[in-house]
Formats: structure tokens, C-alpha cells, sequence
């Protein structure tokens, strides 16, 4: 331990998996280990944008709660819920344990958007399906995940062939 290592401030969770990710979109080769970070950065950020889906959605029931509140109380609504750079970060389950994942904040502004749109009824879970797997997409070709023949981004997966369902049941 030379002297200058006790003055070094120790990455926390989140920085390290914002790095993590930025270091999958940046690495190129065919080597295992290349295709192995990949593979892990595309995993977490599926879990990630399941997650900020479902934040959107939770935040209409709060966000109509408080309106209703600010109103009976004459006050000014409150704004309308949007994600933030904190949305970005979301613990996941690795085979390893609890880790954070990271997706950037476009991704995590249109995941967010999705929920809300799809819990306020403006759109059907077909839709909100088709539109989180373009999401996916996206982000896939952002880490050229289609080099490597690896497992794509498929957000909103549990929605497949089961839009129906859920739209019935979705209030």
C-alpha cells in the first residue's frame, strides 16, 4: 500500500456501474472476456429498465394521490412525475448477490415515460411491449451486442403474448 492510496476515495456502487457500462459500450474484440461483460451489462440493464417501468407506473397512483391532496388543501399540484438521474441506478439481483445496474438517462426517461403512459391508459401493453423492446434495442446496438451473438435487451418481457391480460387487469 504505497502512501498516497489512503488519500484515494473508493468508487461506491453506482460510479461503478455507470463505469461498468460505459466500459462494455467501449470494448470491442471477440475475446470471452469481452463477451462476458457484455453479457452481464445487457442482463442488469434488462432488470433496469423492468425496474423503471415499474417506477413510472407507481408514480401515477402517487402522482393523482398528491394532485388530489394539493387540491383539497389549495395548494399547487405537485409536478408531474419524471425520472432522474437516480433513475438510472437500480439494484439487481446477480447471480453473485445484490449489485447495481446502470442504463443511461435517455433510456431510463423513456422507460419511465412508458410506465406512465401505460398505467394513465394512453396506451395499450402490446404497445408499451413493442415500444420497451425498441428501447432495448436501442441500447443493444449501443453496446453492438449483435457482434457477439449475445442475449439481447428485452425489457417488459413478462408482457409477451400476455398484453391482453394485463391491459384488463392493469387498474
Amino acid at each position: 500500500m504505497g502512501l498516497f492510496d489512503l488519500f484515494k476515495k473508493k468508487e461506491g456502487p453506482k460510479a461503478l456501474a455507470k463505469k461498468a457500462y460505459e466500459n462494455a459500450v467501449r470494448l470491442s474484440g471477440d475475446s470471452k472476456a469481452v463477451r462476458a461483460v457484455k453479457v452481464r451489462v445487457a442482463m442488469r440493464a434488462t432488470a433496469v429498465l423492468d425496474d423503471i417501468f415499474d417506477d413510472g407506473v407507481r408514480s401515477v397512483v402517487g402522482y393523482d394521490e398528491a394532485v388530489m391532496i394539493a387540491v383539497a388543501g389549495g395548494e399547487e399540484p405537485p409536478p408531474f412525475p419524471k425520472a432522474t438521474a437516480e433513475t438510472c441506478y437500480k439494484k439487481v439481483q446477480t447471480p453473485e448477490g445484490k449489485s447495481v445496474g446502470y442504463v443511461p438517462l435517455k433510456y431510463a426517461e423513456s422507460m419511465f415515460a412508458l410506465g406512465l403512459q401505460y398505467q394513465s391508459g394512453k396506451i395499450t401493453g402490446d404497445d408499451a411491449f413493442h415500444t420497451a423492446q425498441a428501447i432495448g434495442q436501442q441500447m443493444a446496438n449501443d453496446l453492438r451486442l449483435s457482434a457477439y451473438a449475445v442475449q439481447p435487451i428485452e425489457p417488459l418481457n413478462w408482457m409477451r403474448g400476455d398484453a391482453d391480460r394485463v391491459n384488463k387487469n392493469r387498474r
